[in-house]
């Protein structure tokens, strides 16, 4: 991991990729599986399609604005040293919309670097 700038916070970019398949699928959980269940699924599949090769979009509009990132259970995540105002004027320049990531400014620990390092 990159080391924040000395004089700037370090700015993470979460991206959203997908959930538990019962996060995904309303009604999934203990129902039988019926035609109208499997339209469920099939949409589904077409939406994370969606998702997915934004969320890709996304990552690569970053990267090469010199975001660094790594994979997490649910999501991506970007990281870079810059003020919370400024990433945030990036992301917009970039075309990456407010509802499309979640944005916020990592704190410090008492040892003083972020993530307890």
């Amino acid at each position: 991991m990159t080391e924040p700038n000395g004089d700037k916070p370090l700015v993470t970019v979460s991206v959203f990729l997908f959930g538990k398949p019962a996060w995904e699928i309303e009604g999934l959980e203990g129902s039988p599986v019926d035609l109208e269940l499997l339209s469920a699924i099939a949409s589904c599949g077409q939406e994370l399609s969606r998702r997915l090769t934004r969320a890709a979009e996304l990552g690569k509009k970053l990267v090469v604005k010199g975001w660094e990132g790594y994979g997490l259970l649910y999501d991506v995540e970007f990281y870079k040293s810059v003020t919370l105002k400024d990433a945030e004027e990036e992301l917009k320049g970039l075309g990456i919309e407010p509802d499309e990531v979640s944005i916020r400014e990592e704190e410090e620990d008492s040892n003083g670097g972020p993530y307890g390092e």
